[in-house]
């Protein structure tokens, strides 16, 4: 019995440590406002929020990506929003700024070839955005070309330390 006690509290010692990512412009699963939109769905293209928490003493850097998984259907990929790696580790949050430049980190290239914050735009229905955070043990020291979230796992599997995700609606 002390055996099972002692493996959960280590269990949820571990979990509830997690790198964590949030944003208060909206829950986890809810919409995304329009302003952070494109401009050509009636946005502004001003970066999404975001806060960051529980990032690992062990971690090097973050980073973070963007992708629009439902563009599938409509653009035969899964469509690259932003990406940006390379973020200090002491950043707790970052502040919407037009076209995502925020000064800090590197802006890898989105799926419409610009460096740069690229707001949701579905052509069409509603999407769902995934906002990804990775705590890594590594800088990566160079700017990134378009990259999805599952290119990134795949790229930095044995850099990542942790990760977070949270998904908004965008119409």
């Amino acid at each position: 019995m002390i055996k099972i006690i002692f493996s959960f509290l280590l269990v949820f010692s571990f979990n509830s440590f997690a790198l964590d990512i949030s944003s208060p412009a909206f829950n986890d699963g809810d919409n995304i406002p329009k302003k952070y939109g494109c401009k050509y769905n009636g946005g502004n293209n001003i970066s999404i929020p975001l806060e960051f928490s529980d990032i690992p003493d062990d971690a090097k850097s973050l980073a973070l990506i963007i992708d629009d998984p439902d563009a599938m259907s409509v653009a035969g990929k899964i469509w690259v929003h932003w990406i940006l790696v390379d973020i200090p580790t002491n950043t707790k949050e970052l502040k919407e700024v037009k076209d995502g430049k925020l000064g800090i980190g590197k802006t890898g290239r989105n799926s419409n070839g610009s460096k740069n914050y690229g707001g949701p735009c579905p052509p069409n229905g509603v999407h769902v955005y995934n906002i990804k955070v990775y705590a890594l043990n590594i800088e990566i020291n160079k700017s990134l070309g378009e990259m999805t979230q599952k290119k990134f796992e795949k790229k930095y599997k044995n850099e990542i330390i942790s990760s977070s995700m949270i998904s908004g609606k965008y119409k």
